[in-house]
């Protein structure tokens, strides 16, 4: 099984890809210095397999590679992943909620 994550900014989104079918996304906005990561969703086809974490964390990793933004979650299987994972992101820190989405979140640099 052959799994990518490809960033597309002109969409917004990070897609994962399973032997090149698009399985998933994460998308987000940008908001001054910030990435609001607002959304993420596995095919139901492809649940269940850890795409979603796969997906999470490539997406993270490239965000804190590429660029000088404020990882904001505004999802909440983000903000799982995170909490699952409290020493992935050396400077995390704790957020509250997303005044636009109303979802738990948690603030990553």
């Amino acid at each position: 099984m052959d799994i990518d994550v490809v960033h597309q900014p002109s969409a917004h989104r990070y897609v994962v890809t399973v032997d090149g079918a698009e399985a998933g996304e994460a998308s987000y906005v940008e908001r001054d210095n910030e990435l609001l990561i607002t959304h993420t969703f596995i095919d139901p086809t492809f649940r269940n397999q850890g795409l979603g974490a796969v997906l999470v964390r490539r997406a993270i990793d490239d965000i804190i590679a590429t660029s000088e933004r404020v990882i904001t979650s505004g999802c909440w299987f983000v903000t799982s992943w995170l909490e699952a994972h409290p020493g992935y992101v050396e400077n995390a820190r704790s957020g509250g909620v997303d005044a636009e989405l109303g979802n738990s979140c948690r603030i990553v640099s």
